[in-house]
């Protein structure tokens, strides 16, 4: 019996394009304003935060929101990179 090892994947079967992916998310989030993450919840994703009785978040709180919202499917790489690039926090040159 032989076994064969996938070096592409990583633990519970997740491909490493979507790890390299959330990094690159990572990174490019670091990079955001406070005001530039509250502005992605309203026009990317949707949702205005501070809607609710709680009027003031901290940064970490939204960047959960943001990543619940990634895993759920309800934003991609790719509408993030666009946001960023539109709203001028990075210029297309910091993705080559």
């Amino acid at each position: 019996m032989t076994v064969k090892i996938r070096i592409d994947m990583r633990l519970f079967g997740k491909p490493k394009q979507k790890d390299d992916t959330a990094e690159q998310i990572k990174i490019l989030l670091d990079r955001f304003e406070f005001a530039d993450l509250l502005n992605l919840c309203s026009e990317v994703i949707g949702r205005k935060l501070g809607s609710n009785e709680k009027e003031r978040f901290e940064r970490i709180e939204v960047l959960d929101f943001i990543w619940e919202n990634y895993h759920k499917g309800s934003v991609n790489f790719s509408q993030i990179k666009d946001f960023a690039i539109r709203q001028g926090i990075v210029i297309q040159a910091f993705f080559d």
